[in-house]
């Protein structure tokens, strides 16, 4: 009769060897895979406010100025759709409120094109908005805006912008899931989003991220985070403030006064 070798079993010793491996093989790799995908995610959120951007870039060379924001509603003139009368009259017939803004035809697959897929939709409609007093804005501007380094400091030395910044990716708690209007204005914050940055799309069809000065906790309004009142239109030598706006001040930042 043939000897059959005996098959030689794992002792416990060597099975947990292997699991020690492996969950520390686990523990090495999950970061990088959650790294990569948020890479992903701020991929796609720079694409999409490119596209916005794109949108009242190409709306402007057919009308000569961009869209406005949220004084401009009662005449259908809202950007983003949430307050124009149209759909203020019968938010019912409509799945998004783009669908009654002049942009429509300039945009392509509308519903998560305004939406950020690291934020989950704190704002069920969109993530992006308009500095409110850039109303009318033509495209071909020449001033520039600037912000401060240390925005607790009124004599703080500011920087400016490569171009005009037109849509902010807005920071959810301050205050974008609580007012909805799509204007970016008064004490709305930069969404730190993305590795402490947020994307930004600036007047001339460019898109860019920006790390705002900021307290440093995401949680509490603190002295250092730079608002929407931080910043500055430089304009024939003045600065002006950018944070409020009226009514009848459509066109105004092509002459500020």
């Amino acid at each position: 009769m043939a000897h059959v070798p005996s098959r030689r079993a794992f002792t416990l010793i060597e099975l947990l060897v292997v699991i020690a491996v492996i969950a520390l093989l686990i523990g090495i790799l999950l970061p990088s895979l959650s790294k990569a995908r948020e890479a992903g995610r701020a991929v796609i959120c720079r694409s999409n406010i490119r596209q916005v951007g794109l949108a009242m870039f190409t709306y402007a060379g057919d009308y000569k100025t961009i869209p406005g924001a949220y004084w401009q509603g009662p005449i259908n003139l809202d950007w983003c759709g949430r307050n124009n009368q149209t759909y203020v009259n019968n938010p019912n017939n409509y799945y998004h409120p783009i669908e009654t803004s002049v942009l429509r035809s300039y945009m392509g697959d509308f519903d998560r094109t305004f939406i950020c897929p690291t934020g989950k939709r704190p704002n069920q409609w969109f993530d992006y908005t308009m500095i409110i007093r850039l109303a009318g804005a033509r495209t071909d501007l020449e001033w520039k805006v600037s912000y401060p380094e240390t925005p607790s400091n009124a004599a703080s030395p500011r920087k400016y912008f490569p171009a005009i910044p037109l849509l902010i990716e807005e920071d959810e708690r301050w205050y974008n899931t609580q007012v909805d209007d799509g204007s970016f204005a008064n004490l709305d914050q930069w969404s730190r989003r993305h590795t402490r940055t947020g994307n930004v799309a600036l007047l001339d069809g460019g898109v860019m991220q920006f790390a705002t000065p900021s307290g440093g906790s995401d949680t509490l309004q603190e002295a250092n985070d730079m608002t929407t009142n931080h910043l500055r239109l430089h304009a024939r030598n003045i600065q002006f403030p950018l944070g409020s706006s009226s009514a009848s001040e459509w066109g105004w930042v092509n002459k500020p006064r």
